[in-house]
């Protein structure tokens, strides 16, 4: 071969995707587009991780990651129940995983593993970023307690979940996503199902800031700032409450978003640029403390260009909260601004109190550009109000918003993913069988 032929060869091998573990895949060639930095893709299996449903996949994940913790990494998760213990996954930028049909990751026996996406530096860039979840399922139980699966999300950027399922393992205490000073979070199409806690207030997603109190991970060696997130995109998503056969609630929904705290009186950012549209709650767990107490199904403290648009809250067995979504501002020096609460139906939902309530701590502060218009609400009673402010909302746009009394409407709504109990080997005190 010529000079000029070897030196062709040697670039292609160089700059070529790399394909690892996927001899059997229907379509696959040795003949790949050249990429300007290479891309690996692997199978979780051809890697060590075991789908038996008995056998703790902690280590193989974590090895199989750091492998190639500088590459563009693809990660396909064959059919299967990929079971884990007690502990963390870290994470790194550049990562998509690819669930195929069937493929599930499992937690049980109260367990607990977190998703960890560390921040070693300060700074909305100081995190890791492009990390993709496709057709996910990450399924717990309450078995021993209750069983969790959490992302804990530091100061990351351009994370995206598609067609995920989180299901009952949310911790009673608190998320299933927690975002932390992170920034263009995207959930779509996805299942939210179950949250049996004992802090009633907590979300499955939690929108809020990077300090270490508000983390649900507190990984060493972390750097924190403050700065709230934002551009967090939430749509066309379900959050179901786990049934009985019967149908009833076993356990209830999941709060789906918000927020409760401010850190440092703001000074450093306002949560910012958050969209839940198109959405689909059912049976959240009722929060009946008195009015302007904050408890509510969706609950924000302090936050601007908000968009709540287009989502059905329906009731079919649990009773009403005291409010439904409730929006406070606790800053004298801040000002809440560009809120857009616009068609949504609440069906059944029976709140004591208000639909929404918006509550500024200094009345001399109130919140601007509000809209809250074409919002329906159907109810067995009409002792609710639909709107609750405590200061005059002059010039802002509310309209059209009505409450009509009717009989329960028996609205039955279906996860838009399949859910199936997938079978696990249960510890007796041992921990699960570690991979050969």
């Amino acid at each position: 071969m010529n000079l000029r032929g070897r030196l062709s060869l040697l670039m292609a091998v160089v700059v070529g995707t790399t394909l690892l573990g996927l001899g059997c895949l229907p379509g696959t060639s040795s003949h790949q587009s050249v990429v300007a930095h290479a891309a690996t893709t692997v199978n979780a299996k051809n890697q060590g991780m075991v789908g038996d449903g008995g056998t703790a996949n902690n280590e193989a994940m974590q090895a199989m990651l750091d492998k190639w913790d500088h590459d563009a990494l693809t990660v396909r998760v064959p059919k299967g129940t990929y079971v884990f213990d007690s502990g963390k996954i870290l994470l790194h930028s550049n990562i998509t995983f690819k669930f195929d049909k069937g493929a599930v990751f499992r937690i049980t026996d109260g367990h607990r593993l977190f998703f960890v996406y560390p921040s070693p530096k300060a700074g909305y860039d100081g995190g890791l970023r492009n990390v993709t979840w496709q057709r996910a399922t990450f399924q717990g139980d309450h078995v021993k307690g209750q069983s969790v699966f959490v992302q804990s999300v530091h100061h990351a950027q351009n994370v995206n979940f598609h067609d995920c399922v989180f299901d009952n393992a949310e911790s009673p205490t608190g998320h299933y996503l927690d975002l932390d000073g992170s920034h263009h979070i995207n959930v779509t199409g996805s299942v939210f199902t179950g949250f049996d806690g004992s802090r009633d207030y907590k979300e499955a997603i939690q929108v809020d800031y990077s300090n270490l109190r508000a983390m649900s991970y507190q990984n060493p060696g972390d750097q924190y700032d403050n700065l709230p997130t934002y551009g967090v995109t939430v749509t066309d998503s379900q959050f179901l409450p786990v049934q009985k056969a019967s149908g009833s609630v076993k356990v209830y929904a999941p709060n789906p978003i918000g927020e409760h705290a401010v850190y440092n009186q703001g000074v450093d950012g306002i949560i910012h640029d958050v969209r839940f549209s198109n959405n689909t709650v059912v049976d959240p767990k009722p929060l009946t403390s008195a009015a302007g107490s904050g408890m509510a199904t969706i609950h924000f403290k302090g936050i601007s260009n908000l968009w709540i648009t287009g989502n059905r809250f329906i009731n079919r067995h649990a009773l009403g909260s005291g409010d439904y979504i409730y929006l406070r501002n606790t800053l004298p020096d801040y000002q809440m601004t560009n809120i857009n609460i616009k068609n949504n139906t609440f069906t059944d939902v029976n709140p004591m109190h208000s639909y929404v309530n918006l509550d500024s701590r200094h009345v001399t502060n109130p919140m601007t550009q509000v809209t809250i218009t074409g919002n329906k609400a159907t109810t067995q009673n009409d002792q609710a109000q639909f709107l609750m402010s405590n200061f005059a909302l002059t010039g802002d746009t509310v309209a059209k918003n009505t409450i009509k009394k009717a009989k329960k409407s028996g609205t039955v709504v279906k996860p838009q993913h399949t859910i199936k109990p997938t079978a696990v080997v249960h510890d007796a005190g041992q921990k699960l069988k570690k991979r050969k």
